[in-house]
Protein backbone atom coordinates (compact mmCIF):
# COMPACT_ATOMS: atom_id res chain seq x y z
CA UNK A 1 0.00 0.00 0.00
CA UNK A 2 1.14 3.74 0.29
CA UNK A 3 4.27 4.45 2.00
CA UNK A 4 4.38 6.98 4.98
CA UNK A 5 4.66 10.70 4.69
CA UNK A 6 3.75 13.09 1.40
CA UNK A 7 2.99 11.28 -1.40
CA UNK A 8 3.83 11.98 -4.89
CA UNK A 9 2.17 12.32 -7.87
CA UNK A 10 0.79 8.75 -9.26
CA UNK A 11 0.11 7.29 -12.46
CA UNK A 12 -3.25 6.84 -13.89
CA UNK A 13 -4.84 3.87 -12.46
CA UNK A 14 -7.68 1.79 -14.35
CA UNK A 15 -10.78 3.42 -14.39
CA UNK A 16 -13.02 3.22 -10.91
CA UNK A 17 -16.93 4.11 -11.32
CA UNK A 18 -18.31 7.36 -11.37
CA UNK A 19 -21.10 7.55 -9.85
CA UNK A 20 -23.10 9.71 -11.56
CA UNK A 21 -26.90 9.91 -11.64
CA UNK A 22 -29.68 11.69 -13.99
CA UNK A 23 -31.62 14.21 -12.19
CA UNK A 24 -34.92 15.43 -12.53
CA UNK A 25 -36.08 16.15 -16.02
CA UNK A 26 -35.27 19.72 -16.95
CA UNK A 27 -38.45 21.67 -15.92
CA UNK A 28 -38.62 20.48 -12.58
CA UNK A 29 -34.82 21.81 -12.10
CA UNK A 30 -35.57 24.78 -13.80
CA UNK A 31 -38.92 25.05 -11.11
CA UNK A 32 -36.28 24.44 -8.48
CA UNK A 33 -33.94 27.19 -9.45
CA UNK A 34 -36.59 29.78 -10.05
CA UNK A 35 -37.87 29.27 -6.48
CA UNK A 36 -34.65 29.12 -5.18
CA UNK A 37 -34.15 25.68 -3.95
CA UNK A 38 -31.14 25.09 -6.29
CA UNK A 39 -28.59 26.77 -7.49
CA UNK A 40 -27.56 27.24 -11.06
CA UNK A 41 -23.09 26.50 -10.62
CA UNK A 42 -22.57 27.72 -6.28
CA UNK A 43 -21.89 24.81 -4.35
CA UNK A 44 -20.70 25.14 -0.58
CA UNK A 45 -17.12 25.52 -1.64
CA UNK A 46 -18.11 28.82 -3.02
CA UNK A 47 -19.84 29.97 -0.08
CA UNK A 48 -16.52 29.39 1.53
CA UNK A 49 -14.48 31.46 -1.08
CA UNK A 50 -16.60 33.97 -1.35
CA UNK A 51 -17.07 34.55 2.62
CA UNK A 52 -13.48 34.30 3.08
CA UNK A 53 -12.73 36.90 0.36
CA UNK A 54 -15.08 39.42 2.30
CA UNK A 55 -14.69 38.45 5.60
CA UNK A 56 -11.31 36.25 5.99
CA UNK A 57 -11.44 37.04 9.61
CA UNK A 58 -14.95 36.05 10.34
CA UNK A 59 -14.87 32.41 12.61
CA UNK A 60 -16.08 29.08 10.42
CA UNK A 61 -15.67 26.52 13.04
CA UNK A 62 -15.52 26.03 16.24
CA UNK A 63 -14.77 22.53 18.25
CA UNK A 64 -14.46 21.36 21.12
CA UNK A 65 -11.38 19.04 21.01
CA UNK A 66 -10.10 16.68 23.70
CA UNK A 67 -7.05 16.42 24.01
CA UNK A 68 -4.53 14.40 25.83
CA UNK A 69 -4.96 14.38 29.55
CA UNK A 70 -8.70 14.09 29.49
CA UNK A 71 -9.44 17.83 29.26
CA UNK A 72 -10.74 20.08 26.44
CA UNK A 73 -10.11 22.99 24.34
CA UNK A 74 -11.78 25.10 22.27
CA UNK A 75 -9.93 25.03 18.62
CA UNK A 76 -11.53 27.88 16.60
CA UNK A 77 -11.07 28.20 12.90
CA UNK A 78 -11.46 31.39 10.63
CA UNK A 79 -12.93 31.79 6.81
CA UNK A 80 -9.66 32.36 5.76
CA UNK A 81 -7.88 30.01 7.04
CA UNK A 82 -10.26 26.89 6.43
CA UNK A 83 -10.43 28.10 2.74
CA UNK A 84 -6.55 28.09 2.77
CA UNK A 85 -7.00 24.16 4.28
CA UNK A 86 -9.67 23.49 1.89
CA UNK A 87 -7.46 24.18 -1.09
CA UNK A 88 -5.10 21.93 0.59
CA UNK A 89 -6.84 19.33 1.53
CA UNK A 90 -8.35 19.23 -2.35
CA UNK A 91 -4.70 19.01 -4.16
CA UNK A 92 -3.82 16.99 -1.42
CA UNK A 93 -6.40 14.63 -2.58
CA UNK A 94 -5.35 15.16 -6.22
CA UNK A 95 -1.69 14.40 -5.27
CA UNK A 96 -2.71 10.52 -4.21
CA UNK A 97 -4.48 10.31 -7.91
CA UNK A 98 -8.27 11.23 -6.47
CA UNK A 99 -9.94 12.90 -9.52
CA UNK A 100 -13.78 14.21 -10.47
CA UNK A 101 -15.90 11.74 -9.53
CA UNK A 102 -13.78 9.53 -7.33
CA UNK A 103 -14.83 8.48 -4.28
CA UNK A 104 -13.39 9.47 -0.93
CA UNK A 105 -14.31 7.59 2.01
CA UNK A 106 -13.79 8.99 5.72
CA UNK A 107 -14.64 7.42 9.03
CA UNK A 108 -13.27 10.40 11.46
CA UNK A 109 -14.08 11.85 14.75
CA UNK A 110 -16.05 15.09 14.84
CA UNK A 111 -13.09 17.77 13.84
CA UNK A 112 -12.87 20.42 12.19
CA UNK A 113 -10.62 18.06 9.65
CA UNK A 114 -13.53 16.42 8.92
CA UNK A 115 -15.29 19.43 7.67
CA UNK A 116 -12.70 20.52 5.40
CA UNK A 117 -12.18 17.09 3.91
CA UNK A 118 -15.91 17.20 2.55
CA UNK A 119 -15.57 20.58 1.25
CA UNK A 120 -12.67 19.77 -0.27
CA UNK A 121 -14.29 16.59 -1.98
CA UNK A 122 -16.78 19.42 -3.28
CA UNK A 123 -14.07 21.48 -4.47
CA UNK A 124 -12.39 18.55 -6.53
CA UNK A 125 -15.38 17.11 -7.56
CA UNK A 126 -14.93 13.93 -5.49
CA UNK A 127 -17.40 12.19 -4.05
CA UNK A 128 -17.37 12.40 -0.47
CA UNK A 129 -18.24 8.92 1.99
CA UNK A 130 -18.53 10.30 5.70
CA UNK A 131 -18.84 6.50 7.30
CA UNK A 132 -20.59 7.22 11.22
CA UNK A 133 -17.99 5.44 13.42
CA UNK A 134 -21.13 3.80 15.05
CA UNK A 135 -20.82 1.48 12.06
CA UNK A 136 -17.54 -0.24 13.06
CA UNK A 137 -14.66 -2.43 11.02
CA UNK A 138 -17.62 -4.64 9.23
CA UNK A 139 -20.05 -1.99 7.63
CA UNK A 140 -16.48 0.52 7.01
CA UNK A 141 -15.63 -2.58 5.06
CA UNK A 142 -19.07 -3.15 3.34
CA UNK A 143 -19.55 0.76 2.33
CA UNK A 144 -15.86 0.47 1.11
CA UNK A 145 -16.67 -2.00 -1.06
CA UNK A 146 -20.04 -0.85 -2.28
CA UNK A 147 -18.17 2.80 -2.89
CA UNK A 148 -14.79 1.49 -4.42
CA UNK A 149 -13.49 4.56 -3.24
CA UNK A 150 -9.95 5.44 -3.94
CA UNK A 151 -9.01 6.79 -0.58
CA UNK A 152 -10.07 5.83 3.00
CA UNK A 153 -9.26 8.35 5.80
CA UNK A 154 -9.47 6.99 9.82
CA UNK A 155 -7.49 7.87 13.09
CA UNK A 156 -5.27 5.43 14.65
CA UNK A 157 -7.17 4.81 17.11
CA UNK A 158 -10.28 6.29 18.72
CA UNK A 159 -12.30 5.47 21.78
CA UNK A 160 -10.30 2.31 22.31
CA UNK A 161 -11.24 1.21 18.60
CA UNK A 162 -7.75 0.37 16.33
CA UNK A 163 -9.39 2.03 13.35
CA UNK A 164 -5.70 2.19 11.53
CA UNK A 165 -5.17 -1.40 12.17
CA UNK A 166 -9.06 -2.89 10.66
CA UNK A 167 -8.27 -0.66 7.81
CA UNK A 168 -4.74 -2.39 6.54
CA UNK A 169 -6.58 -5.41 7.50
CA UNK A 170 -9.86 -4.90 5.47
CA UNK A 171 -7.17 -3.73 2.94
CA UNK A 172 -6.37 -6.90 0.84
CA UNK A 173 -10.07 -7.43 -0.10
CA UNK A 174 -10.31 -4.01 -1.48
CA UNK A 175 -8.82 -3.95 -5.18
CA UNK A 176 -10.06 -0.32 -5.44
CA UNK A 177 -8.90 1.29 -2.45
CA UNK A 178 -5.40 2.88 -3.59
CA UNK A 179 -4.30 4.42 -0.53
CA UNK A 180 -4.97 4.27 3.18
CA UNK A 181 -4.61 7.19 4.79
CA UNK A 182 -4.04 7.72 9.13
CA UNK A 183 -4.78 10.79 11.05
CA UNK A 184 -2.28 9.80 14.04
CA UNK A 185 0.55 7.31 14.12
CA UNK A 186 0.54 6.07 10.74
CA UNK A 187 3.37 4.42 10.19
CA UNK A 188 3.01 0.76 12.05
CA UNK A 189 0.53 0.03 9.31
CA UNK A 190 2.29 1.64 6.61
CA UNK A 191 -0.09 4.22 5.48
CA UNK A 192 0.01 7.69 4.20
CA UNK A 193 0.27 10.26 7.44
CA UNK A 194 -2.47 12.48 7.14
CA UNK A 195 -0.27 15.57 9.04
CA UNK A 196 2.30 15.29 7.27
CA UNK A 197 0.75 15.07 3.04
CA UNK A 198 -2.85 17.06 4.26
CA UNK A 199 -2.01 19.16 6.66
CA UNK A 200 2.08 20.40 6.47
CA UNK A 201 2.92 19.86 2.76
CA UNK A 202 2.02 23.19 1.24
CA UNK A 203 0.38 21.09 -2.33
CA UNK A 204 -2.31 24.09 -3.00
CA UNK A 205 1.04 26.10 -4.28
CA UNK A 206 2.30 22.86 -6.45
CA UNK A 207 1.31 21.38 -9.60
CA UNK A 208 -2.32 20.78 -8.29
CA UNK A 209 -2.76 24.01 -7.71
CA UNK A 210 -5.71 25.77 -6.15
CA UNK A 211 -9.08 23.82 -7.26
CA UNK A 212 -11.96 25.03 -8.72
CA UNK A 213 -15.46 22.95 -8.82
CA UNK A 214 -16.12 21.35 -12.15
CA UNK A 215 -18.83 23.73 -14.12
CA UNK A 216 -21.68 21.09 -13.50
CA UNK A 217 -21.09 20.60 -9.62
CA UNK A 218 -23.93 22.10 -7.99
CA UNK A 219 -26.31 19.35 -10.23
CA UNK A 220 -23.47 16.08 -9.86
CA UNK A 221 -23.29 13.46 -7.17
CA UNK A 222 -20.93 15.00 -4.47
CA UNK A 223 -21.98 12.65 -0.97
CA UNK A 224 -22.37 9.00 -0.16
CA UNK A 225 -24.67 8.85 2.72
CA UNK A 226 -24.36 5.16 4.26
CA UNK A 227 -27.51 3.51 5.53
CA UNK A 228 -27.44 0.21 7.35
CA UNK A 229 -30.08 -2.75 5.54
CA UNK A 230 -31.47 -5.43 7.07
CA UNK A 231 -29.42 -8.57 7.20
CA UNK A 232 -25.92 -6.40 7.87
CA UNK A 233 -25.67 -4.92 4.22
CA UNK A 234 -25.27 -1.55 3.24
CA UNK A 235 -26.04 1.15 0.76
CA UNK A 236 -25.30 5.15 0.00
CA UNK A 237 -27.87 7.34 -0.61
CA UNK A 238 -26.60 9.72 -3.23
CA UNK A 239 -26.86 13.18 -2.63
CA UNK A 240 -25.57 16.62 -4.92
CA UNK A 241 -24.53 20.23 -3.38
CA UNK A 242 -28.16 21.40 -4.80
CA UNK A 243 -30.28 18.28 -2.74
CA UNK A 244 -28.19 19.37 0.17
CA UNK A 245 -28.58 23.07 -0.46
CA UNK A 246 -32.26 22.20 -0.32
CA UNK A 247 -32.00 20.18 2.77
CA UNK A 248 -30.31 23.50 4.28
CA UNK A 249 -33.03 25.91 3.53
CA UNK A 250 -35.52 23.81 4.88
CA UNK A 251 -33.34 24.00 8.32
CA UNK A 252 -32.79 27.52 8.18
CA UNK A 253 -36.42 28.18 7.15
CA UNK A 254 -39.19 25.49 6.86
CA UNK A 255 -41.30 27.62 5.26
CA UNK A 256 -39.24 27.71 2.11
CA UNK A 257 -36.53 29.73 0.94
CA UNK A 258 -36.71 33.42 2.15
CA UNK A 259 -34.58 36.19 4.32
CA UNK A 260 -32.02 33.99 6.02
CA UNK A 261 -30.47 35.01 9.08
CA UNK A 262 -26.28 36.18 8.65
CA UNK A 263 -23.43 34.97 10.83
CA UNK A 264 -26.13 32.33 12.57
CA UNK A 265 -24.32 30.04 15.00
CA UNK A 266 -25.41 26.40 14.63
CA UNK A 267 -24.67 23.36 16.70
CA UNK A 268 -25.05 19.57 16.30
CA UNK A 269 -24.50 17.39 18.89
CA UNK A 270 -24.34 14.44 16.31
CA UNK A 271 -21.20 13.04 14.71
CA UNK A 272 -19.77 15.37 11.62
CA UNK A 273 -19.74 12.39 9.75
CA UNK A 274 -23.90 12.29 9.80
CA UNK A 275 -25.93 14.33 7.45
CA UNK A 276 -27.57 16.14 10.00
CA UNK A 277 -24.54 17.18 11.34
CA UNK A 278 -22.91 17.62 7.92
CA UNK A 279 -25.94 20.09 7.13
CA UNK A 280 -26.50 21.91 10.62
CA UNK A 281 -23.16 22.56 11.39
CA UNK A 282 -21.47 22.87 8.19
CA UNK A 283 -23.12 23.42 5.27
CA UNK A 284 -25.87 25.58 6.87
CA UNK A 285 -23.42 28.27 8.60
CA UNK A 286 -21.40 28.12 5.16
CA UNK A 287 -24.78 29.41 3.48
CA UNK A 288 -25.26 32.48 5.25
CA UNK A 289 -21.63 33.24 6.98
CA UNK A 290 -21.80 31.69 9.80
CA UNK A 291 -20.53 29.93 12.30
CA UNK A 292 -20.54 25.53 12.85
CA UNK A 293 -19.85 24.60 16.85
CA UNK A 294 -19.47 20.57 17.60
CA UNK A 295 -17.61 18.46 19.79
CA UNK A 296 -14.80 15.71 18.92
CA UNK A 297 -16.59 13.47 22.50
CA UNK A 298 -20.33 13.70 23.50
CA UNK A 299 -20.88 14.46 26.71
CA UNK A 300 -24.28 16.29 27.84
CA UNK A 301 -21.77 18.62 30.30
CA UNK A 302 -19.07 19.77 27.22
CA UNK A 303 -22.68 20.48 25.19
CA UNK A 304 -23.80 22.59 27.50
CA UNK A 305 -20.30 24.26 28.17
CA UNK A 306 -19.79 24.70 24.55
CA UNK A 307 -23.46 25.90 23.71
CA UNK A 308 -22.63 29.08 26.68
CA UNK A 309 -19.10 30.09 25.28
CA UNK A 310 -19.45 29.95 21.57
CA UNK A 311 -22.66 31.88 21.74
CA UNK A 312 -24.95 28.85 19.99
CA UNK A 313 -28.07 30.20 18.21
CA UNK A 314 -29.41 27.35 17.09
CA UNK A 315 -28.92 23.68 18.26
CA UNK A 316 -29.42 20.32 17.15
CA UNK A 317 -28.86 16.74 18.66
CA UNK A 318 -30.81 13.52 19.26
CA UNK A 319 -33.86 12.55 21.86
CA UNK A 320 -31.14 10.69 23.65
CA UNK A 321 -28.76 13.21 23.81
CA UNK A 322 -31.26 15.85 24.69
CA UNK A 323 -32.26 13.75 28.13
CA UNK A 324 -28.74 13.83 28.88
CA UNK A 325 -28.25 17.68 28.59
CA UNK A 326 -31.32 17.74 30.32
CA UNK A 327 -30.34 16.10 33.70
CA UNK A 328 -27.18 17.87 33.38
CA UNK A 329 -28.74 21.74 32.96
CA UNK A 330 -31.14 20.36 36.08
CA UNK A 331 -27.90 19.57 38.46
CA UNK A 332 -25.62 22.80 37.35
CA UNK A 333 -27.59 24.98 35.13
CA UNK A 334 -25.37 27.33 32.25
CA UNK A 335 -27.26 30.18 30.83
CA UNK A 336 -27.89 30.40 26.97
CA UNK A 337 -28.88 33.76 26.30
CA UNK A 338 -28.04 34.02 22.61
CA UNK A 339 -30.21 30.42 22.04
CA UNK A 340 -33.01 31.11 19.83
CA UNK A 341 -34.03 27.24 19.17
CA UNK A 342 -33.33 23.59 18.93
CA UNK A 343 -34.40 20.62 17.29
CA UNK A 344 -34.81 17.02 18.75
CA UNK A 345 -35.44 13.99 16.82
CA UNK A 346 -34.65 12.59 13.00
CA UNK A 347 -34.58 9.12 12.82
CA UNK A 348 -35.89 8.65 16.40
CA UNK A 349 -38.76 10.14 18.39
CA UNK A 350 -38.69 12.71 21.30
CA UNK A 351 -41.11 11.59 24.27
CA UNK A 352 -43.45 14.18 24.99
CA UNK A 353 -41.82 14.31 28.06
CA UNK A 354 -39.06 15.31 26.97
CA UNK A 355 -40.05 17.96 24.62
CA UNK A 356 -42.53 19.61 27.11
CA UNK A 357 -39.54 19.84 29.88
CA UNK A 358 -36.48 21.04 27.35
CA UNK A 359 -37.83 24.67 26.77
CA UNK A 360 -37.71 25.64 30.36
CA UNK A 361 -34.58 24.15 31.32
CA UNK A 362 -32.63 25.75 27.95
CA UNK A 363 -34.73 28.86 27.61
CA UNK A 364 -35.75 28.86 24.27
CA UNK A 365 -38.30 26.85 21.91
CA UNK A 366 -37.62 23.28 21.01
CA UNK A 367 -39.42 21.47 18.14
CA UNK A 368 -39.50 18.01 16.99
CA UNK A 369 -38.80 16.68 13.78
CA UNK A 370 -38.60 13.63 11.42
CA UNK A 371 -35.80 13.44 8.93
CA UNK A 372 -34.09 10.58 6.77
CA UNK A 373 -30.93 10.15 4.80
CA UNK A 374 -33.30 10.29 1.64
CA UNK A 375 -34.07 13.94 2.23
CA UNK A 376 -32.76 15.29 5.45
CA UNK A 377 -35.16 17.16 7.32
CA UNK A 378 -39.08 15.69 6.39
CA UNK A 379 -40.94 17.36 9.18
CA UNK A 380 -41.06 20.21 12.02
CA UNK A 381 -43.65 20.13 14.70
CA UNK A 382 -45.37 23.33 15.03
CA UNK A 383 -44.93 23.66 18.63
CA UNK A 384 -48.55 24.98 19.52
CA UNK A 385 -50.84 21.60 18.48
CA UNK A 386 -52.03 19.16 21.39
CA UNK A 387 -51.66 16.40 19.44
CA UNK A 388 -47.53 16.93 18.65
CA UNK A 389 -47.33 17.37 22.53
CA UNK A 390 -48.90 14.16 23.08
CA UNK A 391 -46.82 12.65 20.46
CA UNK A 392 -49.28 11.79 18.10
CA UNK A 393 -47.96 14.14 15.59
CA UNK A 394 -44.77 14.48 13.70
CA UNK A 395 -45.16 17.96 12.16
CA UNK A 396 -45.98 19.65 9.17
CA UNK A 397 -43.64 19.10 5.89
CA UNK A 398 -41.07 21.47 5.10
CA UNK A 399 -41.96 23.32 2.28
CA UNK A 400 -41.41 22.12 -1.57
CA UNK A 401 -41.26 18.57 0.18
CA UNK A 402 -44.59 16.13 -1.13
CA UNK A 403 -45.03 13.28 1.18
CA UNK A 404 -47.23 10.46 -0.56
CA UNK A 405 -49.31 9.97 3.26
CA UNK A 406 -51.00 13.35 2.83
CA UNK A 407 -53.92 14.07 0.40
CA UNK A 408 -53.22 15.28 -2.88
CA UNK A 409 -50.34 12.70 -3.05
CA UNK A 410 -51.91 9.53 -2.50
CA UNK A 411 -49.46 6.75 -4.30
CA UNK A 412 -52.62 4.30 -4.05
CA UNK A 413 -53.90 1.86 -1.48
CA UNK A 414 -51.50 -0.57 -1.81
CA UNK A 415 -48.77 2.24 -1.57
CA UNK A 416 -50.33 4.47 1.58
CA UNK A 417 -48.85 3.08 4.51
CA UNK A 418 -45.20 3.39 2.97
CA UNK A 419 -43.90 6.79 3.40
CA UNK A 420 -42.70 7.93 0.08
CA UNK A 421 -41.19 11.60 -1.02
CA UNK A 422 -40.23 13.91 -3.38
CA UNK A 423 -39.00 17.73 -3.52
CA UNK A 424 -35.96 19.47 -3.74
CA UNK A 425 -33.99 18.34 -0.62
CA UNK A 426 -34.75 14.65 -1.51
CA UNK A 427 -31.65 12.80 -3.21
CA UNK A 428 -31.03 11.82 -6.41
CA UNK A 429 -30.39 8.05 -6.02
CA UNK A 430 -29.89 4.85 -3.99
CA UNK A 431 -27.02 2.77 -4.34
CA UNK A 432 -27.39 -0.68 -3.19
CA UNK A 433 -25.15 -3.62 -2.83
CA UNK A 434 -24.62 -6.22 -6.08
CA UNK A 435 -26.15 -3.67 -7.89
CA UNK A 436 -23.53 -1.85 -11.11
CA UNK A 437 -25.23 1.23 -11.26
CA UNK A 438 -27.27 3.67 -9.09
CA UNK A 439 -31.41 3.54 -9.06
CA UNK A 440 -31.89 6.84 -10.00
CA UNK A 441 -35.06 8.87 -7.60
CA UNK A 442 -36.48 10.56 -11.64
CA UNK A 443 -36.71 7.44 -12.70
CA UNK A 444 -39.69 5.11 -13.58
CA UNK A 445 -41.37 6.64 -10.44
CA UNK A 446 -41.27 9.77 -11.75
CA UNK A 447 -39.00 11.71 -8.50
CA UNK A 448 -40.55 9.51 -5.37
CA UNK A 449 -38.23 7.75 -2.87
CA UNK A 450 -39.32 5.43 -0.38
CA UNK A 451 -37.80 6.30 2.65
CA UNK A 452 -38.73 3.41 5.39
CA UNK A 453 -40.78 4.41 7.75
CA UNK A 454 -44.61 4.04 7.66
CA UNK A 455 -46.74 7.05 8.39
CA UNK A 456 -50.65 8.83 7.74
CA UNK A 457 -51.71 12.21 7.64
CA UNK A 458 -52.54 13.43 11.53
CA UNK A 459 -55.63 14.95 10.63
CA UNK A 460 -54.28 17.96 10.86
CA UNK A 461 -52.09 18.78 7.81
CA UNK A 462 -49.14 17.14 9.11
CA UNK A 463 -47.97 13.97 9.21
CA UNK A 464 -47.49 10.74 12.08
CA UNK A 465 -44.86 7.91 11.45
CA UNK A 466 -45.98 5.23 12.57
CA UNK A 467 -43.35 3.00 12.61
CA UNK A 468 -40.03 4.02 11.73
CA UNK A 469 -37.12 1.64 9.59
CA UNK A 470 -36.09 -0.56 11.78
CA UNK A 471 -33.52 -1.72 9.39
CA UNK A 472 -31.38 1.59 10.38
CA UNK A 473 -28.50 0.78 12.43
CA UNK A 474 -24.92 1.70 13.12
CA UNK A 475 -24.92 4.48 15.98
CA UNK A 476 -26.14 4.76 19.19
CA UNK A 477 -27.73 8.22 18.54
CA UNK A 478 -30.46 5.96 16.77
CA UNK A 479 -31.39 3.83 19.11
CA UNK A 480 -35.20 5.18 20.63
CA UNK A 481 -33.32 5.50 24.49
CA UNK A 482 -36.24 6.03 26.05
CA UNK A 483 -38.30 3.26 24.65
CA UNK A 484 -36.21 0.51 25.35
CA UNK A 485 -35.52 1.92 28.79
CA UNK A 486 -39.42 1.71 29.49
CA UNK A 487 -39.44 -2.11 28.03
CA UNK A 488 -36.79 -3.29 30.34
CA UNK A 489 -38.43 -1.78 33.51
CA UNK A 490 -41.65 -3.75 32.65
CA UNK A 491 -39.37 -6.94 32.87
CA UNK A 492 -40.55 -8.97 36.39
CA UNK A 493 -36.45 -9.51 37.15
CA UNK A 494 -35.73 -5.72 36.76
CA UNK A 495 -35.58 -3.37 39.40
CA UNK A 496 -33.90 -0.51 37.33
CA UNK A 497 -32.39 0.24 34.33
CA UNK A 498 -30.42 2.36 31.77
CA UNK A 499 -28.99 2.00 28.10
CA UNK A 500 -25.99 3.58 27.29
CA UNK A 501 -23.77 2.80 24.44
CA UNK A 502 -20.19 0.68 24.41
CA UNK A 503 -17.79 -0.03 21.23
CA UNK A 504 -17.30 -2.81 18.94
CA UNK A 505 -14.42 -2.93 17.14
CA UNK A 506 -15.80 -4.90 14.44
CA UNK A 507 -19.90 -3.69 14.72
CA UNK A 508 -19.50 -0.45 15.94
CA UNK A 509 -20.92 1.64 18.77
CA UNK A 510 -24.01 -0.42 20.16
CA UNK A 511 -26.44 -0.12 23.19
CA UNK A 512 -25.45 -1.60 26.72
CA UNK A 513 -28.06 -2.33 29.01
CA UNK A 514 -26.72 -1.59 32.70
CA UNK A 515 -29.71 -3.59 35.14
CA UNK A 516 -30.16 -3.56 39.10
CA UNK A 517 -31.98 -6.87 39.37
CA UNK A 518 -34.95 -7.10 41.06
CA UNK A 519 -33.47 -9.91 43.56
CA UNK A 520 -30.10 -10.96 43.66
CA UNK A 521 -30.37 -14.52 43.35
CA UNK A 522 -32.29 -14.55 40.10
CA UNK A 523 -30.99 -12.09 37.84
CA UNK A 524 -31.92 -11.50 34.05
CA UNK A 525 -30.15 -12.59 31.09
CA UNK A 526 -29.57 -11.30 28.08
CA UNK A 527 -30.91 -13.32 25.85
CA UNK A 528 -34.54 -12.96 27.85
CA UNK A 529 -34.33 -9.42 27.97
CA UNK A 530 -33.72 -9.26 23.63
CA UNK A 531 -36.62 -11.72 23.38
CA UNK A 532 -38.73 -9.59 25.86
CA UNK A 533 -37.79 -6.22 24.43
CA UNK A 534 -38.61 -8.18 20.96
CA UNK A 535 -41.82 -8.85 22.17
CA UNK A 536 -42.62 -5.44 22.65
CA UNK A 537 -41.63 -4.17 18.83
CA UNK A 538 -38.65 -3.00 19.68
CA UNK A 539 -36.47 -2.37 16.99
CA UNK A 540 -33.57 -4.79 16.09
CA UNK A 541 -30.76 -2.41 15.84
CA UNK A 542 -32.05 -1.29 19.53
CA UNK A 543 -31.70 -4.62 20.97
CA UNK A 544 -28.81 -4.29 23.95
CA UNK A 545 -26.02 -6.49 22.76
CA UNK A 546 -24.51 -6.46 26.36
CA UNK A 547 -25.72 -6.72 29.91
CA UNK A 548 -24.31 -5.28 33.07
CA UNK A 549 -25.67 -6.26 36.22
CA UNK A 550 -24.70 -3.67 39.05
CA UNK A 551 -25.97 -3.62 42.01
CA UNK A 552 -26.89 0.61 41.66
CA UNK A 553 -26.98 3.08 39.34
CA UNK A 554 -24.75 5.70 40.10
CA UNK A 555 -26.51 8.85 40.64
CA UNK A 556 -26.01 13.19 40.94
CA UNK A 557 -26.66 15.39 43.28
CA UNK A 558 -30.30 15.88 42.15
CA UNK A 559 -30.86 12.29 41.72
CA UNK A 560 -30.49 11.57 37.88
CA UNK A 561 -28.05 8.61 36.67
CA UNK A 562 -24.61 9.44 35.64
CA UNK A 563 -24.97 8.04 32.17
CA UNK A 564 -21.19 9.36 31.53
CA UNK A 565 -19.79 8.10 34.23
CA UNK A 566 -21.20 4.83 33.18
CA UNK A 567 -19.58 5.00 29.58
CA UNK A 568 -16.48 5.33 31.52
CA UNK A 569 -16.82 2.48 33.07
CA UNK A 570 -18.20 0.32 30.65
CA UNK A 571 -14.58 1.37 28.12
CA UNK A 572 -12.78 0.27 31.90
CA UNK A 573 -13.88 -3.10 31.44
CA UNK A 574 -11.71 -3.82 28.17
CA UNK A 575 -9.86 -5.47 27.37
CA UNK A 576 -11.30 -9.07 26.80
CA UNK A 577 -14.74 -10.09 26.26
CA UNK A 578 -17.68 -8.10 27.62
CA UNK A 579 -19.75 -9.91 30.87
CA UNK A 580 -23.23 -10.70 28.89
CA UNK A 581 -21.80 -9.79 25.02
CA UNK A 582 -24.31 -11.56 22.61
Amino acid sequence: MSATGPAAPVAPAPPAPVWTVPGPPEEVARSYRAQGWWRATETFATDLRRVAARHPGRTALVQHRTIASGDRHLVELSYARLDLYVDRFAAALAALGVRTGDPVAYQLPSRWETAALFLACVRLGAVALPVLPGFGGRGLGQLLALSQARVCVVPDEWEGVPYAELLASLAPGLPWLRHRVVLGAARPTGAVDFVRHFLRAPHERGPFGRRTPPADAAHRVCLMVGVADAGDSYRAVLHSPNTLYAGCLALGAPAGPGARPHGAVSYSALPLTSLASLLYAVCRPLTVGGTGVHQDVWTAEGCLDLMATSGVEHAFAAPAQWAEVLAAQRGAPRRLPRLRSAMSGGRTRTPPELLGALPKALGAPVRAVWGTPELGLGSVARGDIPAERAGESDGVPVAGLEISALPGHDRGPDAAPALRVRGPSVCLGVLRAGSSAPVPAWGEDGGWVDVGDRGRADGLGGIRVTARAEHRGGAFFLVPVDRVESALLAHPKVREAVVVPWTDAEFGERPCAVVVPATEDAPPALLELREHLAARDVPATALPTRLELVGSLPLDDRGAVRRDGLRTWLERLRPGRPRGSA
